[in-house]
């Protein structure tokens, strides 16, 4: 465990651990797709929603590369606890 010591909340780790879980959009609508016969066309509403996941897709790229360039610039550290899930 931390101690009380430690600024576990402006860390990195603690950045992604604020973030929401969830099923990647695109794959969701990618199963969805799949099950459909290969002659339907694809209606107005489901092209604005892979409109729609295209752009979070887009938004999470650029979290993920945000995370990325907070971690290259945070230094490394010793710690005196073993980290959740390690």
């Amino acid at each position: 465990m931390p101690n009380s010591d430690s600024p576990v909340d402006d860390l990195p780790v603690s950045i992604l651990r604020a973030e929401p879980e969830r099923i990647n959009p695109a794959i969701i609508l990618a199963d969805r797709l799949m099950r459909r016969d290969a002659e339907e066309l694809l209606t107005i509403k489901e092209v604005t929603e892979a409109e729609n996941v295209l752009v979070l897709g887009t938004e999470e790229i650029e979290t993920i590369e945000s995370h990325r360039k907070a971690f290259l610039k945070t230094p490394a550290s010793a710690i005196d606890y073993i980290p959740v899930g390690f």
